[in-house]
């Protein structure tokens, strides 16, 4: 049966469309892979970015809220002052010694607290802005996306190598044995050309 399709020719041909089969599915079901990791690694850095805004804005009303505070401590200090100079000044004192202490004592107690919570304001804002670096830099940290397309490029290099190879060595009249060869190879219908028998 000159001209006829010779068994190792079949199974290299077989062999040929099985790994070609084989790297195409792979290919497809990574890159699905690939996009449901983008698209999820997309949803990530939304929230993170959403939260980084959000911490931002709380960072903004602790300082507001302690600004607020504390000139309303201020205020209180100066009402304080108020009427313990009304006093002093009913006793008809001169406002020196002892009585000018107890004016002063006042006048930096009441700017301390007012100094304290300044400090606790900006301490609260600070710890949120902290926060939103943290969640800034997660929305902008690289995702699985760009691995995932190398696992895929990795994948239709290496199966159209194997391909070549396969091809080359058939040319080179070395078929490469593989699984698929060996099961072409085996089980044979009688009187099967197998390039062996003589025209």
């Amino acid at each position: 049966m000159s001209g006829g399709i010779t068994a190792t020719s079949f199974a290299t041909y077989a062999g040929l469309a099985l790994t070609a089969a084989s790297t195409v599915a792979g290919i497809a079901g990574q890159a699905q892979q690939a996009g449901a990791q983008q698209a999820q690694a997309g949803y990530q850095a939304a929230v993170m970015r959403n939260n980084a805004l959000a911490a931002e804005a709380l960072a903004k009303n602790a300082e507001k809220r302690g600004a607020i505070a504390e000139q309303a401590q201020r205020n209180k200090t100066a009402q304080m002052l108020g009427r313990q100079t009304a006093m002093l000044a009913g006793q008809g004192t001169d406002f020196s010694g002892s009585e000018l202490n107890v004016l002063g004592d006042t006048a930096a107690a009441g700017e301390q607290d007012a100094l304290s919570l300044r400090y606790n304001s900006a301490l609260e804002a600070w710890g949120y802005r902290n926060k939103a670096a943290e969640a800034t830099a997660a929305a902008n940290a690289p995702g699985p996306g760009g691995l995932s397309a190398l696992s895929v490029g990795s994948s239709l290099i290496g199966g159209a190598t194997k391909v070549a190879d396969t091809w080359y060595r058939y040319q080179q009249g070395q078929p490469k044995q593989d699984a698929s060869s060996d099961f072409f190879n085996r089980g044979l219908p009688s009187g099967y050309y197998d390039g062996t028998a003589n025209a």
